[in-house]
């Protein structure tokens, strides 16, 4: 159970130490190689859609059936591991069981790699590599040994690995073979398991296990800049606070407040509109989908690269800009903006597909629709669902809303992923891209006239804000 811990006493705001840089960026090894493993198919399917059996282990181009299952399943079952994996971080740790992810991972990403042509084998392993979805433990283990006032600091972090792994696969898929690509992908999960088993199981995990022994010297270790004293001050801190906390939510109790019905709409609703704007689906079939495009001046790899540092970068300004211009604020310009970036991307493909007279002059508009969607996408849409996920719910039912709202939103991702291949072959990429931007002026409007902002609120303050919910707009 992911507790968080508000702090009764003043305790004095330090620079982190070296320590704390190393438990979080080593942690975030997982979140990486999740990343890569999330923009392997990007390069993947454009080598497996080839006739050029030296570099198709298949032998044969792809089937529209078998790129739904490869892009679709693993999305599917990593749905599942969002469920469970949470409770058996309760169960074993946060750090044993990250462990036991890492071995997973680095085990499944051997299978991928020596799959062969085997595309059943290709699928089971890729499922197994994503089921563990370490990015759910990882941030409560990144959250449990950080500090009130570097917490949101640390959080981001999560979004900036994912995203830099994206960017790993995009740079290195292209140039390897499926086989040492895959190797590759999976080699940041060997030095994870390496270096993370030098770090500390988190203190309030091991105060809730009764461990106030072993809490204490975890606590030493992650706070080497600090004094005895403040140590003692944070320990007792920590079990005041533990004292205060009722029995753990469960889904039931979502259901029996406004306030908590408020929370998981909220919660719910823009993490849906970010999957239906099916930028998630273009990023898993970015090479092939801009080699449709037909411009011939970037392959569809190196315009996957180029994203991938434009996503990158937007992920890094959202979490300099968040506090100052408000989640709502960002998110309505985020949903704006990828609105008309993929109706103009939708405009392009449809003159495509009636051999438009006008197509020579505007070779440059798929490519800069793309990096104004990656980048609308970067600063609201991608980082701001998942951020109000965990402002919104009270502490007690935080864990259960998320679990339920995240596997949701994944289970959207992996119908959208499954279809796409069929109805974009049946109907064109326009009408994909034009019902994506639809998805996303819809949200725009519904979001606009609803949802609430958080920006400078207490995590009471928000609770009070819900239970006062009654204007249509709220700024």
């Amino acid at each position: 159970m992911h507790l968080e811990i508000k702090e009764n006493h003043k305790v004095a705001k330090k620079r982190d130490s070296f320590f704390m840089y190393f438990c979080v960026l080593t942690g975030n090894l997982l979140t990486l190689s999740l990343g890569a493993s999330m923009s392997w198919t990007s390069p993947v399917l454009t080598k497996l859609s080839s006739n050029n059996t030296e570099i198709n282990p298949l032998g044969r181009p792809i089937t529209a059936a078998e790129v739904s299952m490869l892009a679709g399943i693993p999305t599917f079952t990593s749905t599942f591991g969002l469920l469970i994996t949470p409770k058996f971080s309760d169960i074993f740790g946060r750090k044993n069981f990250l462990l036991f992810c890492g071995v997973l991972m680095f085990l499944s990403g051997i299978g991928i790699s020596f799959s062969g042509g085997n595309i059943a084998l290709m699928i089971i392993t890729r499922c197994l590599f994503s089921f563990t979805e370490a990015y759910s433990v990882t941030s409560i283990y990144i959250a449990e040994i950080t500090e009130d006032h570097n917490r949101g600091k640390w959080g981001c972090s999560l979004g900036i690995f994912q995203q830099m792994g994206h960017l790993f696969g995009y740079v290195i898929g292209p140039f390897f073979s499926i086989k040492y690509f895959s190797l590759i992908m999976t080699a940041p999960t060997l030095i994870f398991l390496v270096f993370f088993s030098m770090v500390p199981e988190t203190p309030i995990y091991l105060l809730i296990k009764g461990k106030e022994n072993e809490c204490k010297n975890s606590l030493r270790k992650l706070r080497s800049n600090k004094s005895e004293e403040e140590i003692e001050l944070e320990l007792k801190n920590m079990k005041e606070n533990l004292k205060k906390k009722g029995r753990k939510g469960n889904i039931v109790d979502l259901f029996k407040k406004r306030e908590n019905v408020l929370a998981l709409v909220f919660s719910f609703l823009p993490l849906l509109i970010k999957f239906s704007s099916g930028v998630t689906v273009i990023y898993a079939f970015l090479a092939p989908f801009f080699d449709q495009a037909g411009t011939s001046f970037l392959t569809g790899d190196m315009v996957a690269i180029l994203i991938a540092v434009f996503k990158v970068t937007s992920y890094v300004l959202s979490s300099l800009a968040i506090e100052k211009f408000g989640r709502r604020n960002l998110f309505l310009i985020s949903t704006t903006g990828t609105a008309l970036s993929l109706f103009f991307i939708g405009v392009y493909f449809f003159l495509q597909s009636i051999n438009s007279s006008l197509l020579p002059y505007l070779q440059w508009l798929p490519l800069t629709g793309l990096i104004l969607t990656v980048s609308f996408f970067g600063i609201g849409l991608g980082p701001v669902p998942h951020l109000l996920t965990a402002e919104l719910p009270p502490v007690e039912l935080r864990a259960t809303m998320a679990a339920l709202v995240l596997s949701s939103g994944y289970v959207v991702v992996f119908v959208f992923t499954s279809l796409y291949p069929f109805v974009s072959e049946m109907y064109g990429n326009e009408w994909c891209v034009w019902w994506f931007s639809l998805n996303c002026a819809v949200g725009t409007i519904l979001m606009y006239f609803f949802l609430p902002e958080t920006k400078g609120k207490s995590l009471d303050e928000i609770q009070d804000m819900l239970k006062n919910y009654s204007e249509l707009k709220i700024r």
